[in-house]
């Protein structure tokens, strides 16, 4: 007599689920090689002529945020500057309209107080303007604008349809040692200039809410913070300084 199946009813399951196993692989190796890179990423899984229109859209982006954020600090450092200046006139004169007092703070103190200040005032102004916000800046826009200008060249080839395969070999070779010479002529930009880049465009990046916000926040951080607190935090400490005599 043959041995038939529903007299081991865990036979048939032990042929199914090996059989279910491999269909699920199969079609994760399906998904992974038609879809190798997320959808950001896309271009790795096209041509070299999509993956140098990516690198001159995003390369591009990112030197137009290199740029405003040097020029922001150039504005918050001179604004900084100016405020601490007047904070430090204001300071030298509690001491001459006898606001504070000899109880609590005397005018030996302040005056010692105003000289110090002022050394590190001076310090503080020569590392600023060493390190040439408006220049780099100035630098950062005309990389951005040049390769601005190779990605036109690229979306006008692109919408040219009879492009036969040699001269898409010849024009991606020409565009990429171009590319290659405008980025030797200029220095790289920081890691934040290419996140801030990104939350400019959550849907593509594929980005939560939270953190573009935890980039926007350290963002503040790196380029606004400091400044925000020499303009705010002197005159808070000069209230207190008047109002701890009355």
């Amino acid at each position: 007599m043959c041995v038939v199946c529903p007299r081991y009813p865990g036979s048939s399951f032990g042929l199914i689920i090996p059989l279910l196993i491999l269909i699920v692989m199969n079609d994760f190796q399906v998904v992974n090689k038609s879809e190798k890179f997320p959808q950001f990423k896309d271009h790795l899984n096209k041509t070299f002529l999509e993956e140098l229109s990516y690198k001159f859209w995003s390369t591009k982006g990112t030197r137009f945020k290199a740029s405003k954020k040097l020029l922001t600090k150039s504005d918050l450092s001179n604004k900084a500057i100016g405020f601490l200046s007047a904070y430090l006139i204001i300071f030298g004169l509690l001491s001459v309209y006898k606001i504070t007092g000899e109880l609590i703070i005397g005018e030996s103190l302040i005056a010692f107080g105003s000289t110090t200040l002022s050394i590190l005032l001076l310090a503080f102004s020569q590392m600023e303007a060493a390190q040439d916000y408006k220049l780099r800046a100035r630098s950062f826009h005309e990389c951005a604008l040049k390769i601005s200008s190779l990605y036109d060249e690229l979306r006008i080839f692109k919408t040219l349809e009879q492009n036969v395969e040699e001269e898409k070999l010849q024009f991606c070779r020409l565009l990429s040692k171009k590319y290659q010479y405008i980025l030797e002529q200029y220095p790289n930009h920081d890691d934040i200039d290419y996140q801030i880049f990104q939350t400019g465009h959550q849907e593509y990046f594929q980005i939560s809410r939270w953190k573009a916000f935890w980039t926007k926040l350290v963002y503040y951080r790196r380029v606004k913070l400091l400044y925000h607190l020499l303009i705010f935090a002197p005159p808070a400490i000069i209230f207190f300084i008047i109002n701890l005599n009355s």
